[in-house]
Order: structure tokens, then C-alpha cells, then sequence
């Protein structure tokens, strides 16, 4: 299967849709209710001070919506002092998956993090969603077995 030509980007009011359906499509895979609607998820993505929303599209395709999408939250660390993004979801739907299409969600969500001055970028995992994990040893990513702290 020949790697797809892939743009990352911010996204744009035109990406949301296909975005809410693919929140939707990862709350599903781990087990999780859906609630947050198309009103809120735009509030966070396109006004929201401390939230980044990156859409992969192919450009190899005829389809115009997003493939995939990484949500980097950015904010201060407490423990470092130091400003840090945090990628919070990353998805890419089934067709387009094993492609590399997260792997290059993650190096633009690492990029973005640097241009805003973040000394790293932590990337959240749920043991559900094994897939993300093996694109974050393929960059090089230091990954444990188990969380390095967990509040519940």
C-alpha cells in the first residue's frame, strides 16, 4: 500500500464535521461516551487560547475533509516552569491507518509546540488505543509500560 501524500494543518470551520465524527469514532473505541458537541468543539478549536486542533488531509484524494487530527493542549508545566504541549487525542481513520498519516500528526504537533516556545510536548495514551503508540516509538518517543503517575 503506497504511503498517501499528506498535508497537516490547523484547523478551519470547514474541518469540524468530519472532525466531531471521528471524536465520536474514539470515544466509541475506548469505551467512552460522546458528549461533546459540534457548538463546543468548534469553541475549543477555533477560539480557544490553550488548544491547538491539527487536520491531516490527503492530497493524493478527491475527498476534501480530514483524515485524521491531533488535539495539542498547550499550557504551563508546573513541575518544569516551563510552557509544554500536550497531545491529548490523536486519530486517523481506518482506511487510512498504518500510512503514516499519525506519525505525521505527531511531528506537526511537535513542530507547532516548538514555534510556541514549549521546552517538550507530552503525548497522553490510553492502553486502548495501541496503535498511536507504535507511530510514538517510531519517532523516537520514550514510552513506559505503565503511567508515570495516575490520580482516579
Amino acid at each position: 500500500m503506497p504511503t498517501p501524500t499528506v498535508t497537516v494543518r490547523l484547523a478551519q470551520a470547514e474541518d469540524l464535521p468530519e472532525t466531531h465524527r471521528m471524536l465520536i469514532a474514539l470515544a466509541a473505541q475506548t469505551g467512552q461516551p460522546a458528549t461533546i458537541t459540534p457548538r463546543i468543539l468548534a469553541r475549543i478549536a477555533l477560539e480557544g487560547p490553550a488548544a491547538r486542533l491539527l487536520v491531516a488531509h490527503r492530497t493524493d484524494s478527491p475527498q476534501r475533509h480530514p483524515v485524521g487530527f491531533a488535539l495539542m493542549l498547550v499550557g504551563r508545566n508546573m513541575v518544569a516552569g516551563t510552557d509544554w504541549g500536550v497531545v491529548e487525542q490523536l486519530y486517523v481513520q481506518e482506511p487510512d491507518r498504518k500510512r503514516g498519516i499519525g506519525r505525521a500528526l505527531l511531528v506537526a504537533a511537535r513542530d507547532l509546540a516548538e514555534r510556541a516556545g514549549c521546552a517538550g510536548v507530552t503525548v497522553s495514551s490510553r492502553p486502548e488505543t495501541y496503535g498511536p503508540a507504535l507511530s510514538w516509538r517510531a519517532l523516537g518517543m520514550d514510552l513506559s509500560e505503565e503511567p508515570r503517575f495516575a490520580a482516579e
